[in-house]
Order: C-alpha cells, then structure tokens, then sequence
C-alpha cells in the first residue's frame, strides 16, 4: 500500500544576586482575550484533523499503534546502570516556543548512530487535563494540551481507555503520536511516512496549590524581589513525584531526547520558578546518573512575555545532567 498522504478535500484549503524576577504564574495560553471567531476556528481545526488523522493512519498500517497507550504509577526505582549510556552528560536547552515545535526538528534530524538506540523517538510531556482526554480541545479551547491534538495523533491513545481516568499521580504513556500539522495548523508536506512521530508522557499537574511568597535579595532599584513557591512541602512532593514518574517511563522505553516543559504552569498556577527548581533537583537524582539523556529541551512558550520563559532559562538552560 502507498504512504502517501490520502488525497482528500479539505474544508478549509545559586539562587541570591541577579536572579530574573519570579512573577506569579499566570496563563500563557488564555483564550479570554480571543473572539468566538477564534473559537471557532479551533473547533473547525479539530474536526479537519478528527477527520485527516484516521486516513494518514489507515496509509501508513498504524492504526493500533495510534491508539496503544499505558497507564504508568509509580512504582520501583530505575536499576543503576553499570557504565554511562552516553560519552557526556545533556546539557539542558531552554527555548521560548511549543511543544511540538521543539521535537519535529528532534524526530527528523536522527543520525545513523542514533538510528541504532532502543528508542530514539523524541518523547515529549504532555500537560494534560486531569479528568477530560484532550481537554477542551474539541470546542476550541487553547492550552498546551489542546494545541498537541490540533496536530497530531495524540487523541486517538489518550481516549482508547476511558478507565485510565482521572489521572491522579499516574501518567500516560502513548508510544506512537504522528505530527501532521505545522503550528498554524495547516497539513505537513510529503508522505505520510515522512511525518514525524513522538511518544507522550502525559501528566496532569497539581490543581491551583496553595502558594507563598517572600522577599529575596532581588537586582532592582530595591534590592529585593518576590519570589513565589509550593506553600506546603506535600504539593512540591507529588510534583517531584510526577517528574520522576516522567523520567523513569521514558527511561524504562529507551528515550534519550526528552522535550519537556513548565508543568502546571499555565492555568493550574503553579509557582514557575519552584517548578523549575523540581525538575533540576530531580534530573540530578542519583537515580538518573550514568548519561541517561542525550538531548534534553525546555519548550516554554512565553507569547505574552509574561516572564516563564526567562525564570526556567535562569534555573535550567545550560545545566548538565
């Protein structure tokens, strides 16, 4: 059978001195400002990809693997490894866009070498709803969850086991999501067997947690700053637990190009820079030692300027682990 894509009418053609200021989180994607023509826009980008997805599949024999999806808790550590799996430690990229526009380069630019790894599909963290498969991306909502359905396979595992929700402490693991659309949602060029494919970690943060703040030494005409955190040591606790969730799933898989992200950051509201800190500490767990990662990416995308992308490139961008 021919990978080409289906011919179809489409309907439309240290943490003192010059630290970055911590801002409280806010929504980076709101769609409080937008009009219900955008709203509908989305919702007629929805139902063209419902529609594009199953053919791209069907071309490609892949339709069972679209829909494969487990349901990961936590459980035992990784067993150490007994020499590293890479020459050198990751060092840790920190970019200000979305998620898939930081893995389709990853998925298409693999060499020989990285041909011959276990797994070398990127995999990627998926921010997802708690209760709702996709969350509202039928009906034109817009986060970072929904922007990954938009353009792609994702919805087709995330909704095969209605019992694998409400995600609590669990994630998801889809091993096979194909990209077929670019960021302004229209079909990606070539062959169906040219798109590229990702795995997905998906994960729902914690709800709204309570949140501090406190006055730290600050670069500014005061001299101080706010700085915002978990208000309670058991929220930052099952974050970190999450991450590390994250980490031995895509271990466990044979992953070494993660793209990862500001979980909770957007509308759950979590404390960015307390978040950032999370993932540091835990990429640095002895469980993870021995180069696990061969690339590690930040996408947070920050279209508002509301100062995420800076906190998370202060805490994390060049970091090796």
């Amino acid at each position: 059978m021919s990978s080409t894509v289906p011919k179809r009418h489409s309907r439309r053609s240290s943490r003192q001195g010059r630290e970055k200021p911590s801002p409280p989180p806010k929504r980076y994607h709101s769609m409080s400002s937008q009009s219900m023509n955008q709203r509908e826009r989305l919702r007629e980008v929805a139902r063209d990809t419902i529609e594009l997805i199953p053919e791209l599949l069907g071309s490609l024999g892949k339709e069972k693997d679209a829909k494969a999806v487990y349901k990961i808790r936590p459980g035992e550590r990784l067993k150490p490894l007994l020499t590293p799996l890479h020459p050198e430690p990751a060092t840790i990229k920190v970019i200000n866009d979305d998620t898939l526009n930081a893995a389709i380069p990853l998925a298409y630019c693999i060499s020989p070498e990285e041909q011959q790894e276990h797994n070398p599909r990127p995999a990627i963290l998926n921010f997802a709803d708690s209760h709702r498969p996709g969350g509202g991306w039928r009906n034109g909502a817009m986060a970072q969850e929904e922007a990954i359905c938009y353009r792609s396979s994702l919805n087709c595992s995330i909704t095969a086991n209605p019992n694998y929700y409400p995600l609590h402490d669990g994630i998801l693991y889809s091993p096979y999501v194909l990209v077929a659309k670019d960021a302004n949602h229209q079909r990606l060029s070539g062959h169906a067997r040219t798109l590229p494919t990702v795995s997905v970690l998906s994960v729902a943060a914690i709800r709204k947690p309570p949140v501090k703040k406190w006055e730290v030494q600050g670069f500014n005409p005061t001299g101080v700053r706010m700085k915002y955190g978990f208000a309670r040591d058991k929220e930052r606790d099952r974050t970190k637990l999450k991450m590390r969730l994250c980490l031995r799933t895509a271990a466990e898989h044979g992953h070494t190009v993660l793209v990862l992200g500001a979980l909770g950051c957007g509308v759950y509201e979590n404390p960015p820079e307390d978040v950032a800190h999370c993932w540091l500490e835990v990429l640095k767990e002895a469980e993870f030692w021995g180069n696990r990662w061969r690339k590690i990416c930040f996408a947070v995308l920050d279209s508002r300027n509301e100062g995420i992308y800076d906190i998370f490139s202060h805490v994390l961008d060049g970091k090796k682990v």
